[in-house]
């Protein structure tokens, strides 16, 4: 695979899989909480935890296809960005999306066995089973126009990012103001 195409299938994936963490999240809420999730780090109907994790497990496994080794990236691969993703929205935002801390086997409330399970479990059954099939032939279906569409995606998603960063900062400072 050349590296624009990889590069191409790498960023098809990300959006995608932003987009799918999305609904996975909401239905998740709707269904233990009866409403939809109230906000999100960004405005935008994406995920950036889902986006980065599956890219980065698709694109190792089609370059080493071992099942095994597919096993150990699902779960290492979420845990982790989930784990970075917590500390990071805590430490700079001061935001909590989750908690786990009253869940067993959890780490700082940010990651625990059970999610990890789920989520090895997601991607892998994600990764070996639909991807190859349904997503890889959407992929060739949308290939013509994907090289236009995804610098909109990015253009799109860099401004979410600097709109969402800009809105924290705002709330950031309003806060220390009334500290003040």
């Amino acid at each position: 695979m050349e590296s624009i195409d990889f590069i191409m299938y790498f960023l098809f994936n990300f959006f995608l899989y932003g987009f799918i963490g999305w609904i996975i999240e909401n239905a998740y809420c709707y269904f233990k909480n009866k409403h939809f999730q109230e906000d999100g780090f960004l405005n935008s109907p994406f995920k950036p935890m889902y986006a980065f994790a599956m890219a980065i497990i698709i694109s190792v496994y089609s370059i080493n296809p071992n099942t095994y080794g597919l096993i150990l990236m699902c779960l290492v691969i979420p845990t982790s960005i989930e784990y970075i993703t917590g500390v990071l929205m805590k430490h700079y935002f001061n935001k909590e999306y989750w908690d786990y801390s009253k869940v067993k086997f959890n780490f700082q409330g940010i990651i625990c066995a059970r999610f990890s399970v789920y989520w090895t479990l997601l991607t892998f059954v994600g990764v070996r089973y639909i991807q190859p099939y349904i997503i890889n032939s959407l992929y060739e279906l949308i290939m013509p126009i994907w090289i236009g569409l995804a610098p909109i995606l990015l253009l799109g998603l860099l401004i979410d990012d600097i709109y969402t960063i800009k809105a924290f900062k705002i709330e950031f400072f309003k806060k220390n103001d009334n500290m003040a």
